[in-house]
């Protein structure tokens, strides 16, 4: 994916609306379909996650959430406790979902578009660009809500949001 250098990644970015539904892969084991169902759990896992931010966001937005809270959950989240508990920026959090990533990039995705069809190659390129837009607003949001815990306002919100 092109990505414009210091563009601020937005959730649109991830264009849930082009997504496409993946077809049938013929002569896949039931270990190749298991593995596939534990791959599409995570990403609902890493998917949750962020919309529970969102929901807060819309919330404080709409005036029935105070902006303080988002200061105080997203400390809370489990994404950011793996990065306070690795004493690092990343954590454990970045490190699973750069594990994930590069699992797919490098090994799934390959073997896949070997002997995809054209409906699974569009599945896997979109999951392409996900995978860049997804890292890209997790180090916006960490950045965003260390600002709002340091800065606490509308205008630190309101970059967050």
């Amino acid at each position: 994916m092109d990505r414009v250098e210091n563009a601020r990644p937005d959730v649109a970015d991830l264009k849930e609306a082009e997504r496409p539904k993946a077809p049938p892969i013929e002569g896949a084991t039931d270990l190749q379909r298991r593995q596939g169902r534990q791959l599409a759990a995570i990403h609902r896992m890493h998917l949750q996650q962020m919309g529970q931010v969102r929901r807060m966001m819309e919330g404080i937005a709409a005036g029935s959430t105070a902006p303080a809270a988002l200061a105080k959950a997203v400390p809370e989240m489990e994404m950011t406790r793996n990065y306070r508990q690795f004493g690092n920026l990343c954590g454990q959090e970045c490190q699973f979902l750069d594990y994930h990533h590069g699992a797919e990039e490098h090994r799934v995705f390959p073997h896949l578009e070997a002997r995809a069809s054209d409906g699974l190659r569009k599945v896997i390129a979109k999951l392409r660009e996900e995978h860049e837009v997804v890292h890209a607003l997790l180090e916006r949001l960490y950045a965003d809500a260390v600002r709002l815990v340091q800065n606490p306002g509308e205008d630190a919100f309101d970059e967050a949001r």
